[in-house]
């Protein structure tokens, strides 16, 4: 049987026609010319910043029920920009970054010294150096509102690429009412330890690396492989749409379904090629994890499945990167 490629979750909607045999507008489809057109408007309106008076606000920002989610991220983003971390004192802007943490994020639980730390590694830097800012797709809301994401872009400079950031927000209770709080934020480069070439990583970034693989150990590629294929199978259980929503939390910032809904994402899978992802009745999460980049941060996992009818199984091939300790997909590619 002829091998029938799709992307569901791809970095950018890439040409595919001599893959697919399908012309480039069906991966498109499910946006209309004047969506599209709208979602790039948002995409493309670019904020210079931080402003003074931006900076000036940070002395006494704290938590609050009128904060909205994109008003915490540009307090934190402010908070984090290379003016603000060192400046009145050291570590200044960590520490307002950190007043904005959910108590369930895994850097709440650092010292001020340990988090200032992580903001020197290299696929942090963008944080720090950014000098615009855009907000890549609307706002997302999951868990019945109690959570969001939003992608944002940011660059270093007006010639400098985009990087994309994903944040995730949770609601967290407090005496004056639900305050939005950040739970994670994933930078488009996987973790790696950066260092020139024939030097030793240094015994910081060895210890950061360490802390973030423990962290990834609670769920390995084939695990998250496995929850993301078995919440799409019944994408309407426990409640509708959560399947959707599970596959939204496991996307990497670099993959474009991250800015999809949850009923955009159900979309796609009402398209005939990727129908076999809800159809499926055997699966074969397969052991073996392929490495791509040479730090073992990008892998690729393969799982088998087919409907009962089928006589051949269908061949899922995941990729995979390690943000922040957590494994993300980066892709998806449907070989029948």
């Amino acid at each position: 049987m002829w091998p029938l490629v799709f992307l569901l979750l791809l970095q950018a909607l890439l040409p595919v026609c001599a893959l697919c045999q399908r012309p480039r507008s069906a991966l498109l489809r499910l946006l209309p010319g004047s969506a599209r057109s709208t979602a790039h408007a948002r995409m493309t309106s670019v904020a210079s910043g931080p402003t003074e008076a931006q900076c000036a606000a940070l002395a006494t920002a704290r938590p609050s029920p009128a904060l909205q989610p994109r008003e915490v991220i540009e307090t934190t983003m402010c908070a984090l920009h290379q003016k603000n971390l060192e400046s009145p004192y050291a570590r200044f802007g960590s520490e307002v970054a950190m007043r904005f943490l959910s108590p369930t994020s895994p850097a709440a639980r650092s010292s001020l010294s340990r988090f200032a730390d992580y903001l020197s590694q290299e696929w942090y830097r963008p944080l720090v150096e950014w000098s615009d800012m855009r907000w890549d797709g609307d706002l997302v809301f999951l868990s019945n509102g109690n959570e969001c994401y939003q992608q944002v872009g940011i660059r270093c400079g007006p010639r400098q690429p985009w990087k994309s950031v994903r944040w995730i927000l949770s609601l967290v209770p407090a005496d004056a009412g639900p305050e939005w709080r950040i739970s994670s934020v994933f930078v488009q480069e996987p973790d790696a330890v950066q260092v020139p070439s024939g030097d030793e990583p240094s015994k910081a970034e060895r210890e950061y690396q360490r802390e973030h693989l423990a962290r990834a150990e609670p769920e390995t590629p084939p695990q998250v492989v496995d929850k993301v294929m078995r919440a799409l199978r019944r994408p309407n259980e426990p409640y509708p749409l959560h399947g959707c929503e599970v596959a939204i939390r496991y996307c990497s910032p670099s993959n474009a379904a991250s800015r999809l809904s949850p009923q955009g994402f159900a979309s796609y899978l009402r398209e005939p090629w990727y129908r076999i992802m809800t159809e499926w009745n055997e699966i074969q999460v397969e052991e073996e994890i392929e490495p791509v980049s040479g730090d073992g941060s990008v892998v690729m996992q393969n799982v088998l499945v087919r409907r009962s009818e089928d006589e051949s199984w269908t061949v899922v091939n995941w990729q995979l990167s390690l943000h922040s300790g957590c494994w993300l997909t980066d892709s998806l590619t449907i070989t029948e």
